[in-house]
C-alpha cells in the first residue's frame, strides 16, 4: 500500500534526519509537514480506506466463502486499529501539541525529545499495519482469482 510507503519513509529516514537536525530545527521542519499533509492526497487515502473497509469486510462474510473471505475481514481486523485509529488516536494527537509548542523554547525541545521518540514508534506500528494489510488483500486477490480460474 501506498501509505505504507509513506510510513516507511518517515520510520526509516526522515524522523532521524529531523532529529539530527535538532530540537529547533526538527520542531519547526515536523509543523510545517503537519500543517501541509492535511491538504494532501495522502490523508483522503488513509480516511477513504478506513471509511470502506468495514463495508470489505462485511461484503466478504455476507456474500464470499473460504479463505478469501477470511483474508478479507483480517485486513480490515488489521487496517482499522493499527493505521487509521493509531493514526487517529496517537500521531495526531501528538502533532496537535507539536502544533503549539515555540521550536525554540525550552518546552519545545523536551517535548521534541519524547515526540521523535514516541511518534517514531507509534510509526513503526502504522507501517507494519499497511504492509500486513497491503499483503492480505493481495493474498485475498489470488485466491479469488485463483476461486474463479481468472488466474493461470
Amino acid at each position: 500500500m501506498l501509505t505504507g510507503g509513506v510510513f516507511k519513509a518517515f520510520s526509516e529516514f526522515v524522523m532521524r534526519g529531523l532529529a539530527q537536525a535538532g530540537p529547533a530545527a526538527g520542531i519547526a521542519a515536523m509543523q510545517g509537514i503537519n500543517r501541509t499533509v492535511l491538504r494532501t492526497e495522502f490523508v483522503f487515502a488513509i480516511l477513504a480506506l478506513g471509511a470502506i473497509t468495514p463495508g470489505f469486510a462485511l461484503y466478504a462474510f455476507l456474500a464470499l466463502d473460504g479463505t478469501a473471505a477470511a483474508l478479507i475481514v483480517a485486513a480490515a481486523a488489521v487496517y482499522l486499529p493499527s493505521t487509521l485509529f493509531m493514526t487517529m488516536l496517537g500521531n495526531v494527537p501528538m502533532n496537535n501539541r507539536l502544533d503549539r509548542v515555540d521550536a525554540a523554547s525550552a518546552e519545545g525541545a523536551e517535548y521534541w525529545a519524547h515526540y521523535v521518540r514516541r511518534w517514531t514508534a507509534l510509526n513503526h506500528f502504522r507501517t507494519l499495519g499497511c504492509i500486513v494489510t497491503g499483503t492480505l488483500y493481495a493474498l485475498a486477490a489470488l485466491e479469488l482469482g485463483a476461486a474463479t480460474g481468472r488466474l493461470g
